[in-house]
């Protein structure tokens, strides 16, 4: 993996925010750097004191941009890796679950009766049906359409039917070790992928097979393959995963790393072969044909115990179009900024709170320089010039952090948001898969002539009973996704079920009498199906689920329908899973399938809080959207703010696309991104209007602060300095208004040059409030003001230093003696008529008075 370094020089110039942020802090550095100059020029003397401080300001600022820019490729990264993650994940996750699929029909379709008994026909060279059996493969076929040819053959090879009835015919011998390998085989299914003369004119297939045995002496007797549509079914995959204007482009890898299945054959061609990123790395950067490309790699992750073959799903993107900004996340950019600063990601917030704390530092810089220009020593005029300058070049440069800041917590928030639609994504298209398979296997199994002949004949022994119960029983073991199977006849009474869990639920000689079942008995075809709504049922223990039915139909005539085959399925721990096995590997996030339009919740991840039933209230927006489509946004819940994403079910195939069925159901997932930034409890500070220079006559400067909401002032000629409150140090056993002492070192020319120490009274004795606990000086909050006495000096802790405004001096009016004698601390008040506060006036402490009511205490 590359260093923080390389990666940035590799990615920053591909990354447009980035960029920017370079060249506005190159253009900061060059000004800081004349300022610098101009003020050792114009007043050296001054300048030996504040350039140091200017200095490490500066350096503060570009470390934290530099950190900051840092932060913003690594989030940029972060936001496409999480995207093409997605994209290589979620393409072979779902073919692994679709094809675990597969290892169920061929151990049920190879030991179904109506096949066995047609190759044993064959192999005693008695006549057999094939028309029969070829209207059983166009049935299973036109049910399970991710096939796209069955095929049996006998022990010698010989192909005796097939649902691609256009295949040329092939001699024998010449499928190779396919069959040869199968008839070996005493597994449940054999896997394989690749060209073979099975699929004649296909470069490759992906072929499952299973021996077929005579049921009485379990004798091999022939070979069943099913042909997955492959390729078909990896188009589908990788067009629901793409986007308008995408440029990713979606791979499938085998093991060694050949490309099997592309989203974009032009782009990237089958059969060539891709530098796939290795296991523990979270992105590669790769050469293809001339460009450099941002890579990620996933190995398909096993689904109930199957692994599958050695896939890997892979999407790449050329970094010239890696971090470009699309109509999607404009519009996210826009929600982001609705929420403004109440949403505040950690990291952002932790990068604000340190510009606040360089951004504070300047200031104080600013407020002791305008305190020192107004003493009479020095070039006051030259260095309230300078000043000037820094603080305009600070408010740029906290702009350009402010701006910088905002970038990154946009890609933040623009990644989460991004993944959470993502993520919804998959959970719908995991459902729309999961119960696909539910429809096809109802209509299936209705369609088993053992039943059927049952059924047909009217009268019901109880060896046609258990004849009935037997073969649910055996499906049900492979297809451990139903708690029952079940078959009622044509009043609605169960005849025979299966009970996989053996709960206490008896359904035997039971009526179901839900509308679901007369709905079954009036399909016109064995392609039809129906599913009960997603309800409390006893044939579930009295727990919501979804019932499939399909019409059983008499043996002779298949329009004549004499029962039905009802399929429970397991739908607590089967959706819970689902959404379980999407979720993000984060504390406190959730998922939740839901009824769009009635708000009902169907499953849930998080049931302490959204049990399955309840209703979920849905935002409109959400309620709105097309089939297929998704959606993300922030949510506020409880205090916390969440990244949602929401997909409405598409349908796969045939299902819930075709007019078969419909339910209108959508897959949430809620991610959390932060807590409300609660507005803090703090006063509102009075803001004041200072007189602007140049002032005619006399003037008097005065030091500003704020103490709780209020703003007080001292003459600027008594304050020393504004030290940083990380100098305090605690005194044991003082009084609750004594925060502590510094050393302190007065260097003005009056000065003893020497440190000293400093008592710090707490501010807050000038309020009616008790004072202030510690909590401002463990959080470096607030400064120290340190002031002349006629004692010495002392230090004032406030909540914050304002300004140094100058004033003339008829507007400073002395207090009368008879306040000062009452113990008051004010020395005068200044009228301010451009105050936002009418009749407001500013108060000028007496710190001898303060030192001396301290004193008394």
């Amino acid at each position: 993996m590359l260093s923080d370094a390389e990666r940035f020089e590799t990615f920053s110039p591909y990354i447009r925010s980035v960029t920017q942020c370079k060249e506005i802090l190159r253009d900061l550095n060059g000004t800081w750097g004349l300022i610098s100059a101009i003020a050792e020029i114009s007043c050296p003397k001054e300048a030996a004191t504040i350039l140091p401080a200017m200095e490490a300001t500066k350096k503060g600022f570009g470390e934290l941009e530099s950190k900051l820019t840092g932060q913003l490729v690594s989030e940029e990264i972060n936001k496409t890796c999480l995207e093409l993650e997605s994209k290589a994940q979620v393409s072979v996750d779902i073919l692994v679950r679709n094809l675990y699929e597969r290892t169920a029909d061929i151990g049920f379709l190879a030991t179904n009766a109506d096949i066995c008994n047609f190759v044993l026909a064959s192999a005693k060279a008695e006549a057999a049906n094939a028309d029969s059996i070829n209207q059983l493969l166009d049935e299973y076929g036109s049910k399970y359409t991710v096939y796209d040819d069955i095929i049996i053959l006998d022990a010698n090879q010989h192909v005796l039917a097939r649902l691609d009835r256009d295949t040329p015919a092939v001699s024998r011998g010449l499928f190779g070790p396919i069959v040869q390998r199968t008839l070996n085989s005493p597994e449940d299914y054999v896997e394989t992928f690749g060209k073979t003369a099975l699929r004649p004119g296909m470069d490759r297939a992906l072929i499952y097979s299973k021996r077929i045995v005579d049921p009485a002496d379990d004798s091999v007797i022939g070979v069943l393959c099913l042909s997955f549509r492959f390729d078909n079914e990896m188009e589908g995959i990788f067009r629901s995963l793409q986007k308008k204007g995408d440029k990713a482009v979606m791979l499938l890898l085998d093991a060694d790393s050949v490309v099997i299945a592309t989203s974009d054959p032009d782009h990237v061609p089958l059969s060539r072969v891709i530098e796939a990123v290795p296991e523990d790395d979270v992105y590669g950067l790769t050469d293809f044909a001339g460009r450099e490309y941002l890579s990620v790699t996933h190995r398909g992750r096993p689904y109930q115990g199957y692994a599958g073959q050695e896939w890997y799903g892979h999407a790449m993107v050329p970094l010239q179009s890696a971090f470009g900004c699309s109509a999607s996340d404009r519009e996210i950019n826009a929600e982001i900024l609705r929420h403004g600063d109440s949403l505040a990601p950690e990291l952002s917030s932790i990068i604000a709170g340190a510009a606040e704390g360089i951004n504070l530092f300047l200031h104080r810089v600013i407020w002791n320089g305008q305190v020192m220009a107004t003493n009479e020593y020095g070039n006051p005029l030259s260095l309230k010039a300078i000043l000037r300058q820094i603080r305009s070049m600070g408010a740029r440069t906290a702009q350009a952090l402010a701006d910088s800041s905002s970038k990154l917590h946009v890609t933040m928030i623009t990644s989460e948001l991004r993944n959470a639609e993502s993520i919804a994504r998959l959970m719908i298209d995991i459902m729309d898969r999961n119960l696909y398979e539910r429809s096809n296997d109802c209509r299936w199994w209705a369609l088993t002539s053992e039943i059927r002949r049952i059924l047909s004949e009217g009268r019901l022994s109880p060896e046609d009973k258990a004849k009935m119960t037997d073969i649910l029983i055996y499906i049900n073991k492979l297809y451990t996704v139903y708690t029952r199977l079940f078959i009622y006849d044509i009043k609605g009474t169960v005849v025979a079920e299966s009970n996989l869990h053996d709960d206490p639920v008896e359904a035997l000689g039971r009526k179901v009498n839900a509308a679901y079942t007369q709905e079954t008995f009036a399909l016109r075809s064995p392609q039809a199906y129906r599913v009960s709504p997603f309800e409390e049922s006893w044939l579930y223990e009295g727990k919501p689920t979804y019932i499939y039915n399909a019409a059983i139909r008499h043996i002779d005539d298949l329009n004549k329908v004499v029962g039905g085959i009802g399929i429970v399925f397991d739908s607590t721990p089967e959706f819970k899973h689902m959404l379980e096995d999407c979720l993000p590997d984060k504390p406190g996030a959730f998922g939740l399938f839901v009824e769009r339009l009635s708000g009902r919740i169907i499953a849930s991840t998080d049931e302490a809080h959204f049990k399955t039933g309840d209703m979920f209230w849905i935002a409109p927006e959400f309620v709105e959207l097309q089939e297929g489509a998704g959606k993300a946004k922030i949510v506020l819940y409880k205090k916390k703010y969440y990244a949602v994403g929401c997909y409405s079910s598409r349908g796969y195939r045939e299902f819930k696309t075709t007019g078969d069925y419909h339910n209108d159901v959508a897959a949430f997932v809620f991610i959390p991104i932060g807590e409300k930034a609660e507005t803090a409890g703090s006063e509102q500070r009075q803001v004041i209007l200072y007189p602007q220079e140049p002032i005619t006559g006399e003037i008097i400067d005065l030091a500003t602060f704020h103490i709780g909401p209020e703003v007080y002032a001292f003459n600027a000629a008594d304050v020393l300095e504004a030290v940083d409150v990380a100098q305090i140090n605690r005194l044991p056993g003082v009084k609750s208004y004594i925060v502590g002492s510094i050393m302190y070192c007065d260097k003005s020319p009056d000065g003893i040059n020497e440190k000293v120490p400093v008592l710090v009274i707490d501010g807050r004795i000038l309020t009616n409030k008790p004072p202030a606990d510690r909590e401002r000086q463990e959080k470096n909050a607030g400064a120290v003001i340190v002031v002349r006495t006629q004692m010495g000096p002392i230090g004032l802790l406030v909540d914050g230093i304002d300004a140094v405004p100058a004033f003339e001096k008829m507007q400073i009016q002395p207090v009368n003696k008879l306040l000062r004698g009452d113990g008051g601390y004010v020395k005068s008040l200044v009228n301010i008529p451009e105050s936002d506060t009418s009749g407001k006036m500013l108060i000028v402490l007496d710190q001898d008075l303060i030192l001396a009511a301290v004193r008394q205490r």
